[in-house]
Order: C-alpha cells, then sequence, then structure tokens
C-alpha cells in the first residue's frame, strides 16, 4: 500500500502569502505615505478602521460575560489619525446599538485636530443626544483643569470599555508631563472594565516610554508594529485588523497570519475521492494514567480532516476509548508496570511510515524512561511526516530527531517545554533564537501561548487568534491532534500545516469565548467551534 495522497494545497498557496509583514514604525510610516497620498484616501482608510474597530472590540467585550448593552465608553483622543479611528469606531458600536453614553477626553483643542478627525468627531455628534455625549477639549495654557476635569470623570463614572487613541506610531519618548499624568489616570481608573489601544499604547513606539498606557486588548490597525512584540507587558492580547494595506506582498522575516491561512480547507472536496484521498494518521500516545490527553489530540485529529485514523494506545484503554470514537481504527500497545507505552510495542508500529502520511507523538505518555527510549528509537527508523509534542518533547528524542530519517517534523511545545528542550530560559526566548533552533533541529516549531509563533528557520509567524480560554490542560492536545491530522493531508507543507493549526485552534477559541466566556468553559469544546471558524472572515465578521 503506497502512502502517496491525493490532496495537495492551492497553487501560489503559502504561509508568506497568507501573512503580512512586521514592520518597524519608521518602516509602517513610509508604507502608509505610499497608500495614503491625500485626505480621501486616508479617510477611506479610517473608515475601514472604524469599521473593523468597533466590531472588534465588542466581541473582545463579550469575552468578558458582561451584556454589550446601553455601553459607557471612554475615550482618550489625539488630534492625529488615532483619535479619528477610535472616534469612527465608537460611531459603528453606536450603529449597533450597544452604546448609551460617550465620555471624550480630548488632548488638544477642537481647531488642532486634523481635519479627517474634525470629520469623525462630526460624524460621531450626529449619532448621540447632547445629553449622552461629554466632549472635554484642552486649553493648551490651561492644562491643569482638562487634567482635573479628566480625573473627575474617571473617578465620578463606571465605563464597560476605555478607548485609547491619544498617540500614535511617530510616537518619540519622553511623555510630555500632562499626557503622563492622562495616562495615569486611565491607567489607575478601576471602573474601566476593558481598556482598548488603538495600533499602540499611548507611549509605545519604536523607542517607548516607561510611562507607557496598560491595555488589556491592542488592535493593530492596518499594519502590526514591531513595538507590539518588544513591549507585551503594556500590549496585552493583539489583534491584527487587516484592511488591504498588503496587495502588494513586501517580504519579511517577521509576519503575522491572517484568516486566509485556512483558505485550504474551505475548497470544495472533488466528488471523485475517497478516504484515502485525505491522508492516514497514525497516533502513538497515552497511559493508564492520561487517557484523556490521547482521547482529545483523537478528537481534533478526527475533525482535522483526515481520511483516516489509526491509534496505538495503551491497552488497558483502548476498549473505553475505541467504543466512544469508532471513527478511529485501535490497536492495543503492551504496557509498562505503570500504565506507560512498553518498548515491547515498537513491533507494531514497523513498516507503518509507508502506510501512514504521519505520526503524531506524545500526549499523555508520560514521563517513564522506557517510554522515552521507545518514542527515541521511533523517531530514528520514522520516514514520514511527524509531529511531537507534550512529554514526548525530550532533548534527546529532538536529537534523535534530528538524525534520524529526512522528513517533514513539527514540535509544538508550550514555553516551558521549549525551556526544556533549548536550553533557554522563558525570557530568553526571542524570534531570532526560535529561527535558530528550527534551524538547527530541521524542525517547524509551533511555540504555544499568548500570540503562538510558529518558525520554519528562516521566518517567525505570529499569530492573533485565540485568548485566555486556551489557559487551560488538554487545550495543546487539541492543537497537536489538529496539526497531525493536517500533516498527514499535506506532508510536504509542514510550516503551512503548523500555521493553519495554529490559527484554527485559536479562532475556534474566541468563538467559544464569545459564545460561553472564558471562565466556564472546558478545553474539549474547542471542538464544537472547529466547524464555525473555518467561516471566511474575522471573528467579530462571522458572530
Amino acid at each position: 500500500m503506497s502512502n502517496r495522497i491525493g490532496f495537495s494545497l492551492p497553487p501560489g498557496f503559502s504561509a508568506i502569502a497568507a501573512s503580512h509583514p512586521i514592520l518597524s514604525c519608521v518602516d509602517a510610516h513610509q508604507w502608509e505615505g505610499k497608500l495614503l497620498r491625500d485626505d480621501a484616501s486616508v479617510w477611506a482608510a479610517m473608515k475601514a478602521v472604524g469599521e473593523k474597530l468597533g466590531q472588534a472590540i465588542l466581541f473582545e467585550y463579550r469575552m468578558n460575560r458582561y451584556r454589550p448593552e446601553a455601553l459607557r465608553i471612554f475615550a482618550l483622543i489625539g488630534k492625529g489619525h488615532n483619535g479619528g479611528d477610535a472616534l469612527l469606531a465608537i460611531s459603528e458600536m453606536i450603529d449597533r446599538g450597544t452604546v448609551a453614553n460617550v465620555d471624550l477626553a480630548i488632548a488638544s483643542s477642537l481647531p488642532e485636530l486634523r481635519p479627517n478627525t474634525i470629520k469623525a468627531l462630526d460624524h460621531l455628534k450626529e449619532k448621540l443626544s447632547e445629553e449622552a455625549l461629554t466632549v472635554l477639549s484642552a486649553n493648551p495654557d490651561e492644562w491643569s483643569d482638562w487634567l482635573r476635569e479628566l480625573r473627575d470623570l474617571l473617578s465620578e463614572n463606571d465605563h464597560d470599555v476605555g478607548i485609547d487613541g491619544l498617540l500614535g506610531m511617530q510616537f518619540k519618548p519622553p511623555l510630555r508631563s500632562y499626557v503622563q499624568e492622562a495616562i495615569e489616570y486611565f491607567n489607575e481608573a478601576s471602573q474601566i472594565r476593558l481598556r482598548v489601544a488603538v495600533d499602540l499604547p499611548s507611549g509605545v513606539g519604536d523607542e517607548s516610554d516607561l510611562g507607557a498606557l496598560q491595555a488589556d486588548a491592542t488592535f493593530a490597525t492596518g499594519i502590526w508594529k514591531q513595538p507590539l512584540i518588544s513591549n507585551r507587558e503594556k500590549v496585552a492580547s493583539i489583534r491584527y485588523l487587516d484592511i488591504g494595506f498588503f496587495d502588494d506582498n513586501p517580504s519579511s522575516e517577521i509576519r503575522v497570519l491572517i484568516d486566509g491561512i485556512l483558505n485550504p480547507l474551505r475548497e470544495r472536496r472533488d466528488s471523485f475521492v475517497d478516504k484515502r484521498t485525505y491522508g492516514h494518521l497514525a497516533i502513538l500516545a497515552g497511559s493508564r494514567r492520561m487517557p484523556g490527553a490521547l482521547a482529545m489530540s483523537v478528537d481534533a485529529a478526527l475533525l482535522s480532516g483526515v481520511g483516516l485514523v489509526t491509534v496505538f494506545a495503551p491497552e488497558s484503554v483502548v476498549s473505553v476509548l475505541a467504543a466512544s470514537r469508532p471513527e478511529a481504527m485501535w490497536v492495543p500497545w503492551p504496557e509498562t508496570p505503570d500504565g506507560g507505552l512498553a518498548l515491547e510495542g515498537f513491533s507494531l508500529l514497523r513498516g507503518w511510515d509507508r502506510k501512514a502520511n504521519a505520526l503524531l507523538l506524545g500526549p499523555g505518555i508520560g514521563l517513564e524512561a522506557e517510554t522515552s527510549t521507545l518514542i527515541q528509537e521511533i523517531v530514528k527508523e520514522w520516514r514520514a511526516g511527524v509531529v511531537v509534542d507534550a512529554d514526548a518533547l525530550q532533548p534527546e528524542v529532538l536529537a534523535a530527531l534530528r538524525d534520524g530519517p529526512k522528513q517533514s517534523s513539527i514540535v509544538t511545545p508550550h514555553t516551558g517545554e521549549f525551556s526544556r528542550i533549548s536550553d533557554l530560559a522563558y525570557g530568553a526566548i526571542t524570534e531570532l533564537s526560535l529561527k535558530g533552533f528550527s534551524k538547527s533541529h530541521q524542525v517547524t516549531v509551533a511555540l504555544k501561548g499568548a500570540n503562538s509563533r510558529v518558525s520554519d528557520g528562516e521566518h517567525v509567524f505570529f499569530n492573533t487568534s485565540g485568548n485566555g480560554v486556551l489557559a487551560r490542560g488538554g487545550s495543546g492536545d487539541i492543537l497537536s491532534g489538529l496539526a497531525a491530522g493536517l500533516l498527514a493531508m499535506t506532508p510536504e507543507n509542514p510550516t503551512e500545516v503548523a500555521c493553519m493549526a495554529a490559527y484554527w485552534h485559536g479562532k475556534a477559541a474566541d468563538l467559544l469565548a464569545y459564545e460561553r466566556g472564558q471562565h466556564s468553559a472546558k478545553a474539549t469544546q474547542v471542538c464544537d467551534f472547529l466547524s464555525v471558524a473555518l467561516e471566511e472572515g474575522d471573528v467579530w465578521e462571522i458572530v
């Protein structure tokens, strides 16, 4: 039986094509200057940002489980286009019937606002009554009065959403004293439920100020700027708003994934196919103590689109798991006295690299020395694709994988596991070190965490889907099952597979959090939203 399959990625599809460059603020400003040459083009871009930003803020707010109704919005507004973007986002939220009151603190006099920012303010004023809108504009000669009114406005009112539209990407430190004080009031206001930064938190740029604004979520508008990477504590959650700036997609080693990474999974399947067309995945995982990790990885693999799944699992758990997951084929594996995968079962897997297109190793296998030796022996001989996760992520296994037959290999560590296999402390894991590890070990790395990163040794791809709902045991098992199923479908494309899996997994988690919140949810419920996550568009456009 040949392990050739018929599924392939569309012509021209790649992780590069399904991602956009991450640029410095200087380069981003120059790029925007080529695209936005007059007030009309700037206004069109601001309207596009405002529409997406308003929708995205409401989506993010809904994850809090507070009702997005009769909201009171506070916004810090600067004279530039970031302020205009914030104003247009509020207008979009008003159009969706969610806003009752708006409080604006404008850090300039109204005549000093840029023309399009004034236009955005006038647009907002048309949508609210005078009673529902408070506008504090500043007299540059009397900053103390403005700051006092700003402090009183924040202390005397509860705000559902606070929006930072104060400073943009051209910021240079230090912060002016009145701006610093305004930011401090914003940061310290305990009555704001969700703090949102437009593009960059004020005070963050190619050079940043220690007193920069603290956001709960930052929305990169049009271009993801590099300071978002180096100021994570201020930036917090990052969402990327694609407004079509990169029809001409420049090269960059550091990139951000876009929703188009899922396009191959949206394609209609040909009528003349069978189960072998979409690959065969083998899974070797689980133990008597941790059958759940195995079960979750199998569930995700079955939902990945792969044609066939064969599971090699400890004999004591096969009967129970096989009955609840009949779509997979189950092969009992000899156990160690402690219920792990025994070395004596090695012969069961011999020759399977000519039947299966990929192999998943690791979820729930535990840390027994005998099981680790088994995994090492397998990767020394395995010639098809392989995904290594969880307790299989050991330095000895990675060394055996590197020195074994050439194959498409993906490893899916979280930061702790990556530190273990790389000898790098958490704070030392940079884009450069991630690329270096990937290149030296000849593997694609999908580093799990807030804004998971994928590296093929030449590039690093940032993923902006996902949220705190994934901070649960089992979510990594679901990701590895997805990645392994996709790798079995297209084993020649490990980078694209890792990017697809990371984005798909995170997008499903976003939809879960929107529907059920981040607090009372189970990792397995992510699987319930994988199908919906394949719908085209950002999450706030499809709910």
